[in-house]
């Protein structure tokens, strides 16, 4: 189960906010792999909304 949470943290890509600047794994964005919210400020939401990919 470790290796899961592993992976889970290190995401894919790295994000960006676009609204508060916060960088983070994937990984951290989401906890379902469909929606993604900002982990840092919960402001932005979605891939190509409030964050995108680097």
């Amino acid at each position: 189960m470790q290796g899961l949470q592993y992976s889970r943290d290190r995401g894919r890509d790295l994000l960006e906010c676009r609204h508060c600047g916060a960088t983070f794994p994937e990984g951290r964005a989401t906890t379902d792999g469909w929606h993604y919210a900002c982990p840092e400020c919960e402001e932005a939401s979605g891939i190509g909304d409030g964050l995108r990919r680097l």
